[in-house]
């Protein structure tokens, strides 16, 4: 009997610690490729509930830095209106699998609509200079077509709808170090059609986001640029 306490003890320890060691911290940032109307503001669901969950800005650009904590290795985002108690009642808007850096970047994009949807698809990408360093490119094919890029007449191989591919600027630059870029969406034919013609600028010193998405509004292929400078480069 003594033997069957114990054990059931040391059960019950480990069960107990079982919701600390599901629970994460990270620092994340946020990007909203185009906000939903009226959700330009949400609510991390923060695992901690001793705390009042973090209100987050939802920027069209790379926001500061937040700390959260997360639980289930997910992240999840609401919106809260009293309840007929008085007391917030929760709405979830979107929500992404957490990825493996202590340093993550989470990406907004309208989803689409309709009874039971949520109104944002939420991408998750780690955001340590490991896993993406400086001077380089993130490309992220958010389209439901292949997309490739010419750099400086180099062309990239195609990136297939929901990837992400890393690669560094070109060192064909001009005298203002900036170098001609095409960005190609391929048609269901398999031919490859013009979606942005435009200049990038090669900088060792920071990391650049590019997205290539349809855009919800205008229901035509979009390409979003994002300079990076991430403040915790010098740490």
């Amino acid at each position: 009997m003594k033997n069957l306490l114990a054990a059931l003890a040391v059960l019950a320890a480990a069960v107990a610690t079982l919701p600390a060691q599901d629970t994460r911290k990270v620092a994340f940032r946020t990007l909203c490729l185009e906000q939903v109307k009226d959700l330009e503001t949400v609510r991390l669901v923060s695992a901690d509930e001793s705390k009042e969950d973090p209100e987050i800005q939802l920027y069209t650009d790379i926001s500061g830095v937040t700390e959260g904590t997360f639980k289930g290795g997910q992240a999840l985002f609401c919106t809260e209106k009293p309840g007929p108690d008085g007391k917030p009642v929760r709405t979830i808007v979107g929500k992404t699998a957490l990825t493996k850096s202590s340093r993550q970047l989470f990406v907004f994009m309208p989803g689409p609509g309709g009874a039971g949807k949520l109104p944002y698809h939420i991408f998750a990408y780690d955001d340590d200079l490991r896993s993406f360093p400086l001077g380089n490119v993130r490309a992220i094919n958010l389209a439901p077509v292949p997309v490739r890029f010419i750099l400086s007449g180099a062309t990239t191989p195609a990136i297939a709808p929901g990837k992400t591919v890393y690669f560094p600027h070109s060192k064909k630059t001009d005298e203002y170090n900036t170098y001609p870029v095409v960005t190609e969406f391929q048609s269901a034919g398999g031919e490859w059609v013009k979606g942005q013609s435009t200049s990038w600028k090669s900088a060792a010193r920071r990391r650049d986001i590019v997205v290539t998405r349809v855009d919800m509004t205008y229901k035509q292929p979009a390409v979003q640029f994002y300079s990076d400078f991430p403040s915790w480069k010098d740490q």
